[in-house]
């Protein structure tokens, strides 16, 4: 593990993101399962739920606090394109998923855009200082890639599915998600 970047504190972010998924796995199940009317912020649910949201904020902190070194290194993709590519990326889907797809639009549509910037930002640094090759640059690429089209399926697919159905689909993505950041978290380690 080399390079300026401050390598411990990136894969610490990720491995709070991995667990700010597990978390919202949790709460999601404890509050959204089909027949059962609960409380979603109030009790354990409340607690899950600010927990969910503290890894979440820490990770993404982490995962993007600037470095000295990074400043003098050349990344493949320049931040403010990865930043106007997911703005337009969002724009473009709220539009198609809404009148291509009468998907109604959610949250879940900024975080899945959202997270797929970060992870894109966080690789695209990581190799700009050596720690990723640009083969496993390229790998994750993929791997991003592969969680952000299984993501959209599903969100797409979400209202269109029966109660059940659309319950464990629904948790789909945080796996996919928690997988891909765990793999980047793999390679780094194994580096």
């Amino acid at each position: 593990m080399g390079g300026g970047v401050p390598v411990k504190q990136i894969l610490t972010g990720q491995i709070l993101l991995i667990l700010c998924s597990i978390v919202y796995l949790i709460w999601w199940y404890r509050g959204f399962r089909p027949g059962i009317s609960v409380n979603r912020v109030g009790g354990i649910n409340g607690v899950l739920l600010l927990i969910t949201a503290a890894l979440g904020v820490s990770g993404v902190v982490l995962d993007l606090l600037p470095d000295e070194t990074s400043a003098f290194s050349v990344e493949k993709i320049a931040p403010v394109y990865i930043i106007v590519g997911g703005v337009i990326a969002y724009v473009a889907l709220l539009l198609l998923t809404r009148y291509c797809f009468d998907r109604i639009v959610t949250s879940e549509l900024m975080l899945i855009v959202g997270w797929t910037m970060l992870e894109v930002s966080v690789i695209n640094r990581m190799n700009a200082v050596g720690v990723l090759s640009d083969g496993q640059f390229l790998c994750l690429c993929f791997v991003i890639a592969a969680a952000f089209i299984i993501s959209m399926i599903l969100y797409v697919a979400y209202y269109k599915m029966d109660e059940m159905k659309a319950f464990y689909a629904a948790m789909v993505p945080l796996v996919t998600e928690g997988i891909s950041m765990a793999v980047l978290v793999g390679i780094v380690l194994a580096s």
